[in-house]
């Protein structure tokens, strides 16, 4: 066999091989998996009602009948957990769903009609990241009232501009290709040439993205639970049963370690699931 027979054909196999899985990827897809499951079947899953009470069995260590202990109010702290997961995973979705349904449009537009229309929403998108974040989630959140769908459409709000900004950047780059005038040409409308030729060719940066806004939005979420402006209790929340903790942290510090240690874990999962799609986009893209 020829060398350049041997070199297509180790060419081959290297571009169609897959990808193997890190033991941390690997550990990171099962624990999300296991968590976002359990959360969705905490009626079966959950050994007590989170929201049971025994004013008798405060602030109790881990045990048989309860795994994690109790908190100030004799609630079992793993029930909690696992009931504030199906709150906390809801309201991310609503928060990643917003900030895409306005994002994508607003950047689709700016980058594809550059001149002042697309210079004006890019001026808009900049003004907007220019304020802080979870300070404009609080503000919009206190005019609105705190709810779990107000908090999280506010997020959603204020992560538009990000997928907008990176959309566009997108768009542009790939506006003056020649299967895009080709498409003009044969008389597309923009509305087609948008979303069937330029948004599957620029959508990749968005998809790494909103791996990143949903770690952000997990500790956001539990930010404003923290300080009221999220879920309201006596629904579970991961962030609310912090506040519950910080209020007796100098009498029971042990409290605090359970939500806190599963925020943690959860963002480190899916930030690591977010650098293994990030690494698949640049290995497709060469």
């Amino acid at each position: 066999m020829s060398q350049l027979a041997l070199t297509t054909a180790g060419e081959t196999r290297s571009k169609w091989a897959r990808p193997r899985l890190h033991p941390g990827l690997w550990l990171s897809y099962c624990f999300l998996g296991t968590l976002i499951a359990a959360s969705f079947l905490a009626s079966f899953v959950a050994p007590h009602s989170p929201t049971d009470q025994n004013l008798t069995n405060t602030f109790a260590g881990p045990s048989a009948q309860h795994l994690l202990g109790t908190d100030g109010f004799g609630r079992d702290v793993l029930s909690r957990l696992i009931w504030g997961g199906r709150s906390a995973f809801f309201g991310v979705a609503i928060a990643v769903a917003v900030s895409l349904l306005l994002g994508i449009p607003w950047g689709l537009i700016a980058g594809y009609w550059p001149r002042w229309i697309g210079a004006s929403l890019l001026r808009v998108a900049d003004a907007l990241l220019a304020f802080p974040g979870l300070v404009l989630a609080v503000a919009i959140t206190g005019v609105l009232g705190p709810s779990l769908i107000t908090s999280m459409s506010a997020l959603g709000v204020v992560y538009a501009p990000t997928i907008a900004r990176i959309l566009a950047a997108g768009v542009s780059e790939t506006r003056n290709r020649d299967f895009v005038l080709s498409a003009r040409l044969s008389g597309c409308p923009p509305h087609v040439v948008l979303v069937r030729h330029l948004l599957p060719h620029a959508i990749g940066p968005v998809v790494v993205q909103v791996t990143v806004l949903t770690g952000l939005t997990f500790l956001a979420q539990a930010a404003l639970s923290f300080l009221g402006l999220g879920i309201q209790p006596p629904t579970p929340s991961w962030g609310g049963d912090l506040s519950d903790a910080y209020l007796h942290i100098l009498s029971a510090p042990q409290q605090i370690l359970p939500s806190g240690i599963l925020i943690s874990l959860v963002v480190l999962a899916v930030y690591r699931v977010g650098d293994a799609v990030r690494d698949r986009m640049y290995v497709r893209g060469r």
